[in-house]
């Protein structure tokens, strides 16, 4: 088949950025929303594994659209090795889910979405340790992201943050997992030739069995029922959440894990506004102006920073050699004669 183009190339990612943009801020907003009394009235790991579960359908039906049309084998050779990678993504991703929920009991949506806004810049790290490299202007874009986030967390009258030391530390545990699960994923998905439908079945095959355990057993353990307190609300973010994963895999296979996390920069200042209307969050000139440098500084990164070439390690000049040196005067001296 013939090569995409660049720009259709480019196009794929901007799809790819906006449909993640507008499923994840759905998604994060229901949170807070499902909630009564700043208590669910479900069990989040019914919740999760009730998402894993969807996913996993919309996976295999993706699957089964592609098998009909010819485009893949229905059952491809799959390698124990991606198996394993999968089963780790799985806790990782499990875990998070179920810790999304407690982290929005204690601060607003607003506030998840700019604290993981720092991920591009963990990303950017990691990826760099895989030789994945980026050019001067996505270095700059992600450094002024992550010095417009702290000023927004920071109220500079009071000299303290805005969310409760536990909030922050559950913060930095969201945003450490987000990023590593990002490159991790980001790796699997592009380093096995298995279509990504079922790359993701696996995925969800696996958080799905984990979430069944956390709600039986360990912390995410609940007195609810498996289908108890379910509100209409409730059932819409389970849809919203599935959607996410599958949006998620849909950024990985046609752009990177830096790209996913730019997209939460971009929730983050749409949230930001929601909070300050919705949930009474506190919202000053210093905030907004911070929220305008993470819309510009992601629009610099999508739209210039992505389609300019990533630097090249240095290389180092090749000395010439005494023979060298005379094999090349003496093609001068035989030019000169002629």
């Amino acid at each position: 088949p013939r090569p995409a183009s660049g720009a259709m190339v480019f196009g794929v990612q901007l799809v790819a950025f906006f449909t993640l943009v507008v499923v994840q801020s759905s998604a994060i907003l229901l949170f807070k929303l499902a909630q009564v009394n700043n208590e669910y009235t479900f069990s989040a790991a019914s919740n999760v594994a009730l998402t894993e579960l969807m996913k996993l359908a919309l996976a295999l039906s993706f699957h089964a659209v592609e098998v009909h049309r010819g485009k893949t084998e229905a059952l491809p050779e799959i390698s124990p090795l991606m198996v394993a990678h999968y089963f780790g993504l799985s806790a990782l991703y499990t875990t998070n889910n179920i810790l999304t929920f407690y982290v929005l009991k204690l601060a607003d949506p607003g506030t998840l979405s700019l604290f993981k806004s720092v991920a591009p810049y963990l990303c950017a790290l990691m990826l760099r340790f895989t030789g994945q490299r980026l050019n001067r202007l996505q270095w700059c874009c992600v450094i002024i992201q992550c010095c417009a986030i702290a000023i927004i967390q920071y109220d500079v009258v009071k000299g303290v943050g805005l969310v409760s030391n536990l909030g922050y530390a559950l913060l930095t545990l969201a945003t450490t997992i987000t990023a590593s699960s990002s490159v991790w994923n980001q790796l699997v998905i592009k380093g096995f030739t298995i279509p990504v439908n079922v790359q993701n079945a696996i995925l969800y095959s696996f958080g799905f069995l984990m979430s069944i355990g956390a709600f039986f057993f360990g912390p995410a353990k609940s007195d609810k029922g498996f289908f108890e307190g379910y509100t209409p609300l409730a059932w819409l973010l389970v849809l919203f959440q599935a959607l996410h994963g599958l949006a998620v895999s849909f950024v990985y296979k046609h752009a990177d894990a830096i790209v996913k996390n730019f997209a939460n920069s971009s929730v983050m200042a749409a949230l930001v506004i929601v909070s300050a209307i919705l949930f009474n969050v506190p919202m000053n000139v210093h905030s907004g102006l911070a929220v305008v440098i993470v819309i510009v500084t992601t629009y610099i990164y999508m739209s210039i920073a992505l389609k300019l070439p990533a630097e090249r390690p240095a290389q180092i000049e090749s000395i010439v050699t005494p023979n060298e040196v005379r094999s090349l005067v003496g093609s001068d001296e035989e030019k000169s004669e002629g």
